[in-house]
């Protein structure tokens, strides 16, 4: 039973977790991806009572607070480094699954003493792009926020059709998008709509050059587990093919299922997880 908890950080904000409670077993950190929340590691739980699972919602996602400034990636780490330090964990094992594969990695390379190992789902490093790219980046980031703010959302008439919305825009099944709309939604005035911060949708207006990813990857200490969904993302295997020598110690599992196959696999994922972290 995953049970509901906050944290508050310096700054006043409040942090959802989901705790699986299991005290003294080896700390586990799940990262979510975009647009996603801690509910998404709900199929996985009851497969993973071998560790301390915790399950963030990020900043924005779930049921957290929002946050003041621009979701720039950067951030994510400083969040999660806050986020760290008000739980108390001192090193753990961090999972993180798309966006929070990319954070996870990235925080392993930033803050080695505190992970013990690393597991991404249908992540592979920090994204990144050419140096020419940056002043059309730079501007369709700012274009964005433009229509960001000027986004309205009449929200959904019943939970059925926020999912079917979902499932439209995301590589997702419906009983997995249920499960993460669930938690992404709040009734207000006769309709449901997203808990989550509509600033979340901004392009990022500044990526790493492959340099800089790399060299965050070097500085990775720990072993790396790197899962994709067989049906995944397709460029993750042109990322592998170009970014694995650059890890100290990684190995790949591939995994039947789409972008969210840690949620309709969720047996097999749990194997491959505990394999890698040596508890059975």
């Amino acid at each position: 039973m995953m049970e509901e908890r906050f944290l508050t950080l310096a700054d006043g904000r409040r942090i959802a977790l989901l705790d699986n409670g299991r005290h003294g077993k080896p700390l586990l950190i799940a990262l979510h991806g975009w647009l996603d929340n801690g509910a998404s590691f709900l199929p996985l739980a009851p497969h993973l009572t071998d560790f301390h699972l915790i399950c963030v919602d990020l900043p924005g996602h779930g049921h957290s607070d929002h946050k003041s400034t621009p979701y720039v990636f950067v951030d994510w780490l400083d969040d999660l480094h806050q986020i760290a330090q008000a739980a108390g964990w001192q090193r753990f094992v961090l999972l993180g699954h798309s966006l929070g594969a990319l954070i996870a990695s990235a925080y392993a390379g930033v803050f080695p003493e505190q992970v013990e190992r690393l597991i991404m789902l249908e992540g592979l490093g920090p994204l990144s792009q050419p140096d020419e790219a940056v002043a059309e980046q730079l501007r369709r980031a700012i274009l964005n926020r433009s229509r960001t703010r000027e986004r309205a959302s009449n929200g959904f008439a019943s939970l059925d059709e926020a999912v079917a919305a979902r499932c439209k825009v995301a590589d997702i099944t419906p009983s997995a998008a249920r499960l993460i709309c669930e938690r992404q939604l709040m009734a207000r005035d006769g309709r449901w709509h997203w808990r989550s911060d509509p600033r979340l949708r901004d392009l990022s207006p500044m990526r790493m050059s492959e340099g800089q990813a790399r060299a965050l990857i070097r500085s990775i200490e720990c072993p790396v587990l790197f899962i994709r969904g067989e049906q995944g993302f397709p460029a993750l295997i042109q990322q592998w093919q170009q970014r694995a020598d650059v890890f100290r110690q990684i190995e790949m599992a591939v995994v039947e299922g789409n972008h969210h196959f840690h949620m309709d696999n969720s047996s097999k994922t749990a194997v491959c997880i505990e394999n890698f972290c040596l508890i059975r």
